[in-house]
């Protein structure tokens, strides 16, 4: 089968997938008594991180021992990295797609502002285990980790319960019923995870064949090419999403993605490799931490306009050009 026919059907079942967790993860979340916040943040972000999550572990634990360390950090940092430039910058586009380009997108502060904060603190506190000994890499893993289960349960304690929760307006589309069952909700979720695992998967496996056959670097492979194939389930889900004007579960499922990328899967990188960066790893590192603040400072004011979704996208071009004049 030619790279190009697994590269769409990729596409395709990723596509497909995106549309069946999305309906499965909105009735897990009514099911379960959850809010928008918790559910974008929670269910939906680390349901979706779970591609990008694999890619770096096999790379560090199964990958060649020339080039494994090069591809896991590409990796751990490259999904954080097009998560806060592409990732809004699409959003952005699902904004003008749904005709909203004027109106801008309305965003729960204290959700929204929660996770890009906990991704400041903790990529940076991640980027900064870089340069001290090894012997304290351990202990910033274990704040990483604890970090997270902190903010997971600071999301579940202000946006848990929803007392006034209403049925997702779309049927469960493994249940045409009024009222789907809890058996059908959890299996439509994980049909479409795995769904979108192998999507992803089929994806990551064209494009190296196409990196490969343009001769493109390792580094160049994780930091850029795999991550965009990964980090498709999270963009699609928030485009369909805005396309029905759920903005909390939108821009929740980026950005509580970007607080699972920031802590949980470097905590695995400080641990398992020697976590010392290239300068163009840390361009990487500083440019995503760069467009999460930019995206939080303006999100304190409980609305982004489309320009504001849009600029990060040029932190992503500020790279490439960066790129483009290194060799």
């Amino acid at each position: 089968m030619s790279f190009m026919a697994i590269l769409v059907g990729g596409m395709i079942l990723i596509v497909l997938s995106a549309d069946y967790f999305t309906n499965g993860v909105e009735w897990l979340g009514y099911r379960l008594g959850l809010g928008e916040g918790a559910v974008g943040s929670l269910l939906a972000a680390l349901g979706t991180a779970l591609p990008e999550t694999l890619v770096p572990i096999v790379a560090i634990v199964f990958g060649s021992r020339g080039n494994r360390e090069a591809i896991g950090l590409g990796a751990i940092l490259g999904a954080p990295f097009m998560l806060a430039t592409l990732g809004f910058w699409v959003i952005g586009l699902g904004l003008w797609w749904s005709g909203r380009r004027r109106q801008g997108l309305t965003v729960g502060v204290p959700a929204m502002s929660g996770d890009l904060r906990f991704f400041l603190f903790a990529f940076g506190l991640a980027v900064l285990a870089g340069f001290v000994p090894g012997v304290w890499h351990p202990v910033v893993a274990g704040i990483l980790v604890l970090g997270y289960l902190w903010h997971a349960a600071a999301l579940l304690r202000h946006f848990g319960q929803d007392p006034e929760a209403r049925a997702p307006e779309q049927a469960l589309h493994l249940y045409r019923g009024a009222n789907a069952p809890a058996w059908a909700v959890v299996t439509q979720v994980g049909m479409a995870l795995f769904g979108l695992i192998v999507g992803a998967r089929f994806f990551v496996m064209a494009l190296g064949q196409v990196a490969q056959s343009v001769h493109l670097s390792g580094f160049l492979l994780s930091v850029i090419i795999t991550p965009v194939a990964t980090e498709l389930p999270e963009v699609l889900n928030s485009v369909i999403w805005l396309r029905r004007h759920q903005d909390a579960l939108a821009v929740g499922n980026v950005t509580g993605a970007m607080a699972f990328q920031a802590s949980l899967v470097p905590a695995i990188g400080v641990v398992m490799t020697t976590w010392r960066f290239t300068p163009w790893e840390l361009a990487t590192a500083m440019l995503a931490w760069t467009a999460a603040l930019f995206s939080y400072l303006r999100s304190r004011r409980g609305q982004l306009r489309f320009a504001d979704l849009m600029t990060p996208g040029l932190f992503y071009v500020l790279f490439i050009a960066l790129l483009l004049a290194g060799n």
